[in-house]
């Protein structure tokens, strides 16, 4: 945790850019990119273009290093005023003072020796521990069934170098199959778009280094709303194409016996599920999250056309229809 505030920086101080980020804990580069991305601080600048900060800049910047640092985005808290982002701080350290209890009940699986030696140290004892991603995605069946036989709540916690968008699938997936109902990712390197994206999907992400009671906190203050969180059930495979589009055309066209037009409204639901599908699969993508976002988009509208094909093919059969060499139904 993060030293208190030095109180005998005076509120009026005027420090230049490397002493403020010294004194707050921030590399300067990383205190340029807040200030140009974020305007995290309002600092007034010298005739030569020098910026100064006060006491209270410092302050600020200090309180939004522990802020991020316990999983909150930059820009989810970069315009708060300070007495907001004290409020937020002091919220969280009340939320982990009851840690042990807190974690208790709860299985922590640690991907990543260093992360669980932190954790140990702490006081906490993970269920499992592996080595890195590969060991743990072949383990991982054994340990869902472990889990599955009684009713405490499933921790992830995953230590990873180099966070990039496969690493952060492989993150979902692993916890999918372990049925976990948190996540705590912790990274040296990677994109924030990436890391961005799995915050947006429920975890808590923060980047190294980390002490064990920072780690434990972590898996102790999880908000009860994300443990509650069901897993999103695995999608159907995506199979490939059962029905052209003229075919599917054709059949809208065909008179039927079935009074409400299901077969024409059924071939109409299909094409547009292909035509999203493909459309998905052309969208331009701003960042790794977005790509994700276009690709997952891509694999629901083909999980849901493969569903809607295998309805088409029952209704297809029933209703007495064939399919024509080209691929367009006639009726027998």
């Amino acid at each position: 945790m993060t030293d208190p505030f030095p109180t005998d920086i005076a509120a009026t101080a005027r420090l230049r850019s490397g002493t403020a980020a010294r004194l707050a804990g921030v590399p300067v580069a990383t205190l340029r990119v807040w200030e140009r991305r974020y305007g995290v601080v309002a600092a007034p600048k010298t005739a030569t273009g020098q910026r100064l900060y006060s006491g209270h800049d410092v302050q600020r910047l200090r309180l939004i290093k522990q802020l991020t640092e316990r999983g909150h985005a930059i820009g989810t808290i970069a315009a708060l005023a300070l007495p907001a982002l004290e409020a937020l701080a002091a919220g969280e350290l009340m939320a982990a003072a009851p840690l042990a209890a807190a974690t208790s009940s709860r299985r922590a699986w640690v991907v990543g020796r260093a992360a669980a030696q932190k954790l140990q140290a702490a006081g906490v004892a993970p269920l499992r521990v592996w080595q890195d991603l590969d060991e743990a995605e072949a383990q991982a069946e054994v340990q869902a069934e472990v889990q599955a036989t009684d009713d405490a709540t499933g921790v992830l916690l995953v230590q990873i170098n180099s966070l990039q968008p496969l690493a952060a699938r492989r993150v979902r997936a692993l916890a999918q199959r372990l049925r976990a109902q948190a996540v705590v990712v912790l990274y040296a390197f990677g994109a924030e778009a990436v890391a961005d994206a799995l915050r947006a999907a429920g975890a808590a992400v923060r980047r190294e280094p980390a002490t064990g009671r920072e780690l434990a906190a972590l898996l102790g203050a999880t908000p009860a709303a994300a443990l509650a969180a069901p897993v999103a059930a695995p999608l159907p495979p995506v199979e490939p194409r059962r029905f052209s589009d003229e075919a599917l055309a054709a059949l809208a066209e065909l008179p039927s016996s079935v009074a409400c037009e299901c077969p024409r409204h059924m071939a109409e639901i299909v094409l547009q599920l292909a035509g999203f599908e493909r459309y998905s699969a052309e969208c331009l993508s701003r960042s790794p999250a977005d790509a994700a976002l276009h690709r997952h988009l891509g694999e629901v509208a083909g999980a849901a056309r493969t569903l809607f094909e295998r309805a088409v093919e029952r209704l297809v059969a029933e209703e007495g229809l064939v399919l024509t060499p080209q691929g367009a139904p006639a009726a027998v």
